[in-house]
Parts: C-alpha cells; structure tokens; sequence
C-alpha cells in the first residue's frame, strides 16, 4: 500500500470520526435526556457491519463508507440528521433492554432485530431523520400498528427463509417480504459478533453501571416531559418506558422509611441515656439538686446488604443500588454496604450520591446465603441500628429475629412470584417489603 493511500485512509477516519462526534453533541442539543448514554459509547469504525451496530457495554460500531456515503449524500445539516437518527437508534437498543429480552425469550437473533427496529422506530425526533441511502424498517412496512413491543411484532412475523445477506419474512395476511439482514450486534440480540470480537480496546461495563445510565435517561426524560422540552417531537413509547423504569409495583419507600426510622430510632434509644458523668448544661439552674445529662451516640447507623449471588438479574442489582440512594437520601446518614453471595464481602461506605462509583463493582456471583451477610453486618464496630437486605429471595432465612432490627427487600422478577420469601413466623409483614420488578422494561 503506497503512502499516498494510507494518508487519505486515515483521512477518511478522521473525518468521518468527526462526524460522528458532531452528530452525537447535535443529539444532545437537540435530545438532552439522552446524553447519559451517549456520552458513555465508545466509537468503533469497521466496515464489518453494515451501517452501525452496538454491544451491551455501549461500544458502538459505525462503518466509516457508510457514514462517508450519509455524508456526500448532501448538506452537512443533512448528514447531522441522519448520522444522528443513527446514534439514536443504537442507543436505544440497549435502553430498551432488547438483549435481555431476546435470552427471555430464546428468539431467533435476525427476526428479533427487526420486530425491536420496529419497537423503536416508532418515535419521530424532531431535527432526526432516517439516512436516505439506508431508510430502515417501520410498523408500516408491515401494515403493523405503531406503539407496539418488539414481542408483539415477534409474534405477527415469521421467518420464511433466510441467506447470508437476505431474509423473507410472511406477514399475517401470508404476503412475503424480503428484506436485507439487519444485524446490530449483541446489544440487540444478545449473540456476540464477529466485530466485537474483534474490536481491540472495547469499553467494558458491569450491570450496575448500566442500569443507572438506564435510569438517568429515565429520569432525564421524565424532566424534559415537565419541562416541556418534549413539544414537537413524537417520543412514541418512550414516556411509556420512562415511567415504567421509575415506577413503583408497591408503595415500598413508605414502608421502608416507616420501618427504618423506627428501627434506628429504637437503636438510638438503646444507645442514648441520661448520665450523672457529667452534668447537665443547666446544673445552675436546678442548684442544689444534681442533675443528669444526655450522653451517647447520636448518629444512625444503617447497613444493607446486597445480594451478588449469580442468580440476580442486572435489573435486580441495579435497583438494588438505587435502593441504597434512596435510603442515603431519605435519612441522611452513611450507609454502609456489605455484598454478599455465599460469602460477605468488604464492607463499602457511601456518604453522598455520588460515591456511586464505589458501587460499580459489587464482589459476588457464587452461591446464596444471606445469613452470612447478616452476622458479618452484625460484627461491624460500631454496630449498625437496622440491617437492611436485599435481594432475589433465593436463599435460606435466620429461624429467629436478631436484637437488631432486620428487614428484607425481595426483588422479584416474575409476576405473583410465590417462592423465595422467608418463613413468617418468625418474619411478618412488618419485615418484609416486596419489590416487583416483573413489568419493569
């Protein structure tokens, strides 16, 4: 290869390389709400995918012809358009959990691709629009509805034949139509690809980081909804997503914040009592008669274990996570973190929101059994008020009730779940809460 050519190659990447950081800061002027996930990719070029792909860690794969074509194809506003509904587009894939949804279902990776294209091609960006030279599949190539999940469209279509390069999918009234392969890697369908294999230098995140890039895009949308940033744009099921990941199933924070505070309040009282050690403040005024003062330790003390048995989901650990904010939030205080699997792990402090990086990586993935987790709670110096833990219910429970308060957090996955709560007696309702998570997508 002669200089001359490898100086325009490089070239060429540079300037598409350009053009897709434009398009992703243009995104984030024009969709704010989603720049918690856009700013976490990665740019990968290669020309093994066909137009752009992306893997569960947000390492997004852009073919530079391609993006070089969107970008000759007309103005400079234009190509920021398109190359924008192109960042979008992947994103999404990831947000709406497409790949965890594809093992729930064991479906087939091609067919899948395009029933989520046509959950997410549903919404109308205003400033974003389709590449000309690669328009994409919508609800009415189909005579399919808008608004739909990609499961429903999964259950109208069905694959007919497939090669490399095309497939023919059979509509409901058993006309046929073919389609060239869409395949936007293991964010969407959960199969690794040749190209991330490949790819040297991928980012790599773990379930708790992703599932709180989930819930800022979640809650950013929610403000841009009060705001009124949404006007003009047609976020199709987006609100819908939005409240959804956010939601409560059960009013769980009362109960939560009910049972702590009365939980750390009967912890400070054990801890806090009058004291003839030294005298009260006001001994001169109740002269001659010696008076007490109030002595002990005035600060909460609150630890929760978390449970990072290889049987929770990432959905399960990220609302785990969220949990402990909540709880920092609600009663102002330190928490302290103890993970547990078979096994419990160094204790972690969190003191403020953003400590949640002490919390990105959470020790864990054998067996189950929060008992462990429970006592080594119990051994911390100085001893927490209430004991607070959480988890997948799939582990064995304490025959008896600890001096100190304990209460769990089921976190379940299946609606009306029925298995993996503990035994009542000894542990009423007073004690546990469940946290259904079964419709949370």
């Amino acid at each position: 290869m002669s200089l001359k050519t490898n100086q325009n190659s490089e070239e060429q990447k540079r300037k598409v390389n350009d053009l897709l950081r434009f398009a992703r800061a243009y995104c984030v002027e024009k969709l704010p709400w989603f720049s918690p996930a856009l700013f976490k990719c990665k740019i990968h070029l290669t020309k093994k995918v066909p137009v752009a792909a992306i893997d569960y860690s947000f390492n997004i794969y852009f073919n530079p012809e391609a993006i070089e074509t969107i970008a000759q194809s007309g103005t400079k506003s234009k190509a920021l358009s398109e190359v924008g509904f192109l960042w979008i587009h992947e994103i999404s894939h990831v947000l709406r959990e497409h790949n965890v949804r594809s093992k729930e279902k064991n479906a087939d990776p091609l067919l899948w691709n395009i029933t989520c294209d046509l959950e997410i091609n549903d919404s109308n960006w205003e400033g974003l629009s389709p590449p000309e030279k690669f328009p994409g599949i919508f609800p009415s190539t189909f005579n399919l509805p808008d608004g739909q999940l990609s499961e429903f469209y999964y259950k109208k279509l069905t694959k007919d034949q497939s090669s490399e390069d095309s497939i023919v999918l059979k509509l409901p009234n058993g006309q046929k139509i073919k389609l060239d392969v869409i395949d936007e890697g293991s964010g969407v369908h959960g199969h690794s690809r040749p190209w991330e294999v490949e790819t040297k230098g991928a980012q790599e995140m773990d379930d708790i980081e992703i599932e709180l890039i989930k819930r800022g895009v979640a809650n950013e949308i929610k403000k841009g909804q009060k705001l009124g940033l949404l006007a003009g744009h047609k976020p199709g099921g987006w609100l819908r997503w939005a409240e959804e990941k956010l939601k409560r199933k059960v009013d769980w924070r009362t109960v939560l914040r009910h049972r702590m505070s009365v939980a750390i309040n009967n912890g400070l009282g054990s801890r806090i009592d009058y004291s003839y050690s030294r005298p009260s403040r006001r001994q001169a005024v109740y002269h001659p008669i010696l008076t007490p003062s109030l002595r002990g330790d005035m600060a909460a003390r609150v630890t929760v274990i978390v449970d990072t048995s290889g049987s929770m989901t990432p959905q399960q650990i990220g609302q785990a996570v969220a949990e402990i904010f909540d709880v920092l939030k609600s009663f102002q205080v330190p928490v302290t973190v103890i993970p547990c699997d078979a096994q419990a792990y160094e204790p972690i402090s969190v003191a403020r929101p953003n400590d949640f990086f002490k919390l990105r990586k959470l020790a864990g993935g054998g067996g189950t059994n929060m008992i462990v987790g429970i006592e080594a709670a119990l051994k911390l110096k100085p001893a927490p008020d209430s004991i607070l833990v959480l988890t997948d219910g799939f582990t064995p429970y304490p025959d008896t009730k600890y001096k100190t308060a304990v209460i769990f957090g089921i976190l379940t996955m299946t609606p009306n779940q029925q298995t993996g709560f503990p035994p009542n007696p000894p542990w009423g309702k007073d004690t546990v809460v469940e946290i259904d998570l079964s419709k949370d997508r």
